[in-house]
């Protein structure tokens, strides 16, 4: 027994000194399962787990830059690990840390989870991570560790003061509080003369965009220092981009957007943007869109209902945590002091959302009835009937595998009046009071209480479908054709 226990603590320490790990590796992120998800939390200090499926479109575009963010780290020697769990094969790893959807990103410090509050590209992911794990600031002594901070950071904050100055305790925790922007602090005052800031002024802000620079008059506060910042840290019109996106859907920020194409007219209605947003600056964020991306655009577009028709064409769109965003549709000339009048309407709630639809349907008389956002009020709310409605998205494989069943489900009530089975493409129409997270959503609208439909979360068969009916509908138990 002596003899084995030796061999394997031989075989051990081998791994160790060799640095072979003892975990699956692809693309220097860590292949983990439920089994050995909580030995590598244990053994490392900093992991980046991604919980994904294979099929999710989202974790497909995320794992390119994922990768790259983990060789990266890799080759600075970071502790930090980077690792990823399949959660349709890892299912006891998914309940555990509650994952709803994919791909959700999960940042354990010891062992322990927070939230991943970072963007989904390389350079996001490595300095969300650097902000969690290293120190948020960084002095420089010459000028040229100033000029290698300015050229490798799209936005550099520069405190002119070392650690003991009355503004360092204010910088310091700020630069806690931000992923995307770097901070360095100075005690040479030749780097404050070099970059021309005036005596009474400590902090410059030097940005990759815009004017390029701006400075904070006044008393270095945490909010005086915040609001420069969130005043600076974006250009003042984004394009629309990965992290464009991630700032105004995954901040909540509400947003106007230009779609355009790049020719005249689309070059026109630029300028025009661009001459508002200045007027505007600092009241909401301007954002121009290319329908012919081939990546956001495009689907930037669909979801505010933009066609190429429509094209220049500009939407207010307001994103909400718990509910689907707020579209406003501006319909006016393109001038700039319309573009004004359509903002100050909006901040006085004088518009009325836009919501999607297709033209109601000539003829409605199949078994399981089409619902637009024109008729929805018609077919669903004020009818007298029960109806059980899918919302649902053409692309989506969950609803593709269900068409068949429900098309028998429309067939087994075709000829009942209390009945109605129908459906609604979510990615053409919007209803106010409907919140769609997910494809395919199934709600049932009963009859006397239409104003509080039910999540349908049973099986998706014709049988279960038919005895969850049953239940939530006692009429459904009535013969054919009765009410």
């Amino acid at each position: 027994m002596q003899k084995i226990y030796t061999i394997f603590a031989f075989l051990a320490a081998f791994a160790l000194i060799s640095g072979v790990s003892a975990y699956t590796e692809e693309e220097n992120v860590l292949v983990l399962g439920d089994k050995d998800l909580s030995s590598a939390l244990e053994e490392f200090e900093y992991v980046l787990v991604e919980f994904y499926a294979p099929w999710c479109g989202h974790c497909k575009k995320l794992a390119p830059e994922y990768a790259r963010a983990a060789t990266v780290l890799k080759e600075e020697g970071s502790t930090v690990k980077l690792a990823k769990v399949d959660c349709t094969v890892e299912k006891e790893s998914g309940e555990r840390y509650q994952v709803k959807g994919y791909p959700t990103l999960k940042f354990f410090i010891k062992g322990e989870p927070i939230e991943y509050e970072g963007g989904r590209v390389e350079k996001e992911i490595v300095s969300w991570l650097k902000k969690k794990t290293q120190p948020s600031t960084s002095e420089v002594t010459s000028a040229e560790d100033l000029a290698k901070q300015i050229n490798s950071n799209e936005v550099l904050v520069v405190l002119f003061g070392g650690q003991d100055s009355a503004s360092y305790k204010a910088f310091d925790s700020v630069s806690k509080q931000y992923d995307d922007v770097t901070f360095v602090y100075t005690s040479n005052a030749d780097l404050k003369k070099e970059q021309n800031v005036a005596d009474d002024k400590h902090v410059l802000i030097l940005k990759k965009f815009d004017e390029g620079r701006a400075e904070l008059s006044g008393d270095v506060t945490v909010e005086s220092l915040k609001t420069l910042i969130d005043d600076n840290r974006f250009p003042l019109v984004l394009p629309f981009d990965q992290k464009a996106a991630q700032k105004i859907f995954g901040e909540a920020t509400p947003a106007v957007f230009l779609m355009h194409q790049k020719n005249e007219a689309g070059e026109r209605a630029e300028a025009v943007f661009r001459e508002a947003a200045q007027k505007l600056k600092g009241k909401i964020q301007f954002s121009i869109s290319d329908f012919n991306d081939g990546g956001l655009g495009p689907r930037l577009a669909e979801f505010v209902g933009v066609k190429e028709s429509d094209l220049p064409a500009i939407r207010i769109v307001v994103p909400q945590r718990q509910a689907s965003p707020k579209k406003y549709l501006f319909d006016q000339d393109l001038t700039v002091d319309n573009l004004v009048k359509f903002y100050e309407s909006f901040k006085d709630n004088k518009l009325s959302p836009f919501l999607k639809s297709e033209p109601v349907p000539e003829s409605n008389d199949g078994p399981v009835k089409t619902v637009v956002g024109h008729n929805f009020k018609e077919v669903v709310e004020d009818s007298d009937a029960n109806v059980l409605i899918e919302f649902y998205a053409p692309w989506c494989g969950h609803c593709k595998s269900l068409e068949p069943i429900w098309n028998q489900l429309g067939e087994e009530y075709a000829n009942r009046k209390d009945i109605v089975i129908a459906k609604m493409d979510s990615t053409a129409n919007e209803v106010e009071s409907v919140n769609v997270s997910g494809f395919p959503t199934i709600k049932f609208y009963q009859r006397g209480n239409k104003r509080n439909p039910v999540n349908y979360d049973g099986d998706r068969n014709k049988e279960a479908f038919i005895a969850w009916l049953k239940e939530k509908a006692p009429a459904a138990n009535a013969p054919e054709g009765e009410l």
